[in-house]
């Protein structure tokens, strides 16, 4: 008869295995029941988030918003001897609420296991609108609005300790008409997917506020 559930395996730091273990014994739970419970209660927590959230509106940045990246960018610039590369990934949704995924033609420099990826590139100035524009423009061959800053991270799968990516996520809007883009340049392959299918694809990790900025997407659809 086949196995039912899988084991997973994760290391935890001391304080939080700690804490893990006071609870699992004060709920007087199994560690998978535990485990399931968390899960359960963080999926219920992510719909609560997003259930009020009509469009996209809810992650237009403020400009407040973007002058603490661009100082916090600046900053890393110049306190860290780390080569700071900023990203600029364009999360293009249609008014079908599907989103564009590319394959990456070759092995990225950077982040070893990447794969499936957003369009986009890396910003050579701090003009981020127009540099992500033209990089999109670069890969897909048509051009996107830039609506809105979704969210901003330290790229933790960066294989190279001189180097941190910062990945900026833009929701856009495809303004060129053709329902199949051609891919170019650093993809070989450009693909239309529901928001929910995303993780079917990448090999590489996302953050929390994209997780949520795609749900918002997979549930307005």
């Amino acid at each position: 008869m086949s196995r039912k559930t899988r084991v997973v395996g994760f290391s935890l730091p001391p304080e939080t295995h700690n804490k893990v273990e006071k609870l699992i014994k004060s709920e007087h739970k199994t560690r998978s029941e535990f485990f399931r419970g968390l899960i359960d209660l963080y999926t219920k927590q992510l719909a609560k988030d997003t259930s009020g959230s009509q469009g996209f509106e809810t992650y237009a940045p403020t400009e407040r918003d973007l002058a603490t990246i661009l100082k916090s960018y600046w900053q890393l610039r110049s306190q860290s001897k780390l080569e700071i590369i900023p990203i600029g990934l364009a999360m293009i949704i249609n008014k079908r609420g599907q989103i564009l995924i590319g394959a990456r033609r070759a092995k990225d420099k950077w982040v070893e296991n990447l794969t499936w990826v957003f369009p986009g590139g890396k910003l050579n100035s701090l003009d981020f609108e127009n540099e992500l524009k033209s990089r999109v423009r670069e890969e897909v061959g048509g051009d996107v609005k830039v609506k809105t800053l979704v969210s901003a991270r330290i790229h933790p799968d960066a294989g190279f300790k001189d180097v941190q990516i910062v990945a900026l996520y833009f929701f856009c809007e495809p303004l060129f008409t053709h329902s199949s883009p051609k891919a170019d340049r650093d993809l070989s392959e450009l693909k239309w997917v529901r928001p929910g299918e995303v993780y079917k694809y990448f090999t590489t990790s996302t953050n929390d506020d994209v997780t949520r900025f795609l749900m918002s997407i997979e549930k307005g659809s």
